[in-house]
């Protein structure tokens, strides 16, 4: 059996036809080491043909960062997101998406909100705000699957014209422009590339995929990864089926089949439910040695989370790593207060936009909570045990209340002292009332931390105590380490931690309207929903914990849970 030279790995299990193909499928299921296998292949590929030979892409942002963060021998400009490199290689135009205000102006009756221009990281309760914002989806959506323009919506046609006259107006690109002209002008991909890497491939639209084989047909190899039962974008586009199309014997195809994180138990439930879709690529797929766990949880739901929060304490004592998942990002809110009430760290590393998922992230101007609290504790043995800077002075002094605290003039005083000279008592005698110094200098050097953690809380205004008191309650709970640890805790939509995984994931079943919708449509129509709770299900990598609906919409998954324990 002969492989892709490019796939010269000993632990293959490769399938080929026709010895003159190019083109490799490469089928990575959950937990099957997909993103660790391409960037092997791509050290391969590098060693071979030399770093400027190799590019490397992806449809989301977060898919290329991935890679990128796993080092590859490749200058950074050779691994990105399909738009950033037609981007690149039409020289920067202006993108359209980024000035909305001027299109509004123009366009009141299709007016968009700014979320339009966040298509890296798509979710889809966050695409529709406006009339204009959905007349752009759909615009968007029918170009990515390359409709023709006599079959768009007569409402759709007019937002495209409307749309188009002021692009061209004002000389600007949107991000589907950006593929559909480089698919026009460029036979090549940019830097004439001998071997190509997609990956997440099942998420490419059609225009897409029609970009990378196009460039794939000048280049000695074009490898495609991804996993067709995991395509969940479906909604901003992405087609599996124009991939699923041409797989084949024709093509090269390379299957990991040894998951490294589900287990039998939860293994057994995702390949029951996977079934269900009206197409898929069949492939070999083992669980991991480990029986597993799946769980009904038959007290709280997304909208009273409290008991489902308590069920986790259990297995965050025993150092376990907990996921909270749902369909839709305002199913995660009512989780997000409890766990804000308790002070447990909590983040999505996949979403790092999302300050509401990442409360205690360090921001680039050091401004959030958590960063003024840590500057405030800096001087603590359990801080860094060493003095403030100017910098550390303007952040958690920022805060604090004028009246009975600063004196007068402090704040602009402040703002003149420089980022990194050391603070002494005597800049603080100036900026601070006497009994204020006097507390100050006591509760830093001599009480015990969480007297002086609430002592900085206390003196803050209303407004400010609110924001700070989350971080606060967590470093009162687990100390101030806590405010820098990765947290233990991931919450998201199942969307946002596609490759993610946690010892113990709690499942929220319910669906919105829309997707309720699509589970009482059309069989096919299913197909979305059933892939976005297998996603969900397989990034437990111990137990499954599935939780109760707040309502009749839901995903029937602990029925099928209940139908593979019968056997």
């Amino acid at each position: 059996m002969t492989l892709s030279p490019i796939l010269n790995d000993s632990t293959n299990n490769g399938e080929q036809d026709q010895a003159d193909a190019n083109e490799t499928h490469i089928w990575g299921p959950p937990g099957c080491g997909k993103t660790t296998y391409v960037g092997r292949q791509v050290a391969n590929a590098v060693e071979k043909f030399g770093a400027g030979a190799v590019l490397v892409t992806s449809f989301t942002k977060a898919a290329a960062t991935e890679l990128v963060m796993r080092k590859l021998p490749l200058h950074k400009d050779r691994v990105g997101t399909l738009h950033s490199h037609c981007y690149r290689a039409l020289d920067h135009p202006i993108i359209a998406e980024s000035e909305i205000p001027d299109w509004n102006r123009y366009h009141p009756e299709f007016r968009l909100s700014t979320t339009t221009s966040d298509v890296e990281e798509p979710e889809p309760e966050f695409t529709v705000h406006t009339h204009g914002d959905q007349l752009y989806g759909q615009l968007q959506i029918l170009r990515a699957r390359m409709e023709p323009e006599n079959r768009w919506p007569a409402v759709v046609r007019r937002f495209a014209v409307a749309w188009e006259d002021w692009k061209r107006e004002q000389g600007l690109m949107d991000f589907t422009d950006l593929l559909e002209t480089a698919l026009h002008n460029y036979k090549i991909a940019p830097g004439e590339p001998q071997v190509i890497f997609v990956d997440e491939a099942q998420d490419l639209s059609r225009l897409q995929l029609a970009l990378v084989r196009q460039w794939g047909r000048q280049a000695d190899h074009l490898l495609l990864a991804g996993d067709d039962d995991q395509a969940i974008l479906t909604f901003a586009g992405s087609d599996p089926g124009a991939l699923l199309e041409k797989a084949g014997p024709e093509f090269f195809r390379h299957v990991l089949s040894q998951s490294y994180r589900v287990p039998r138990a939860i293994h057994a439930l995702s390949q029951a439910w996977i079934q269900q879709l009206t197409t898929r690529e069949p492939k070999e797929y083992k669980p991991r040695d480990h029986d597993g766990e799946i769980r009904l949880l038959h007290k709280g739901t997304y909208k009273y989370p409290e008991p489902i929060v308590d069920d986790a304490e259990h297995y965050l004592a025993r150092g376990k790593t907990v996921m909270f998942l749902a369909p839709c990002s305002y199913m995660i809110d009512p989780l997000k207060q409890v766990l804000r009430k308790r002070g447990l760290p909590f983040y999505n590393p996949y979403r790092r936009k999302r300050f509401d998922w990442n409360p205690l992230q360090p921001r680039q101007n050091g401004a959030s909570p958590a960063d003024r609290l840590l500057s405030f504790l800096k001087p603590r043995p359990e801080g860094c045990d060493t003095l403030w800077t100017g910098e550390d002075l303007r952040r958690w002094a920022g805060w604090l209340l004028d009246d009975g605290v600063l004196r007068v003039g402090a704040m602009e005083a402040i703002k003149r002292i420089s980022p990194t000279v050391v603070v002494t008592i005597e800049m603080l005698d100036e900026l601070l009332q006497p009994d204020i110094l006097d507390q100050l200098v006591s509760i830093v050097s001599e009480e015990p931390v969480d007297k002086c953690v609430q002592w900085w809380l206390n003196h803050l205004s209303t407004k400010r105590r609110k924001q700070a008191d989350y971080s606060a309650r967590v470093a009162l709970r687990h100390g101030i380490k806590a405010l820098t640890d990765t947290p233990r805790i991931i919450v998201g939509t199942g969307h946002s931690v596609k490759g993610g995984e946690a010892d113990v994931v709690y499942f929220c079943p319910d669906l919105s309207a829309a997707g309720m919708q699509q589970w009482e449509g059309r069989r096919k129509d299913r197909d979305a929903v059933i892939r976005l709770g297998y996603v969900m299900a397989t990034r437990a990598r111990e137990t499954l914990v599935i939780c109760e609906p707040a309502a009749g919409n839901y995903m029937p998954l602990a029925s099928f849970a209940a139908k593979v324990r019968r056997g």
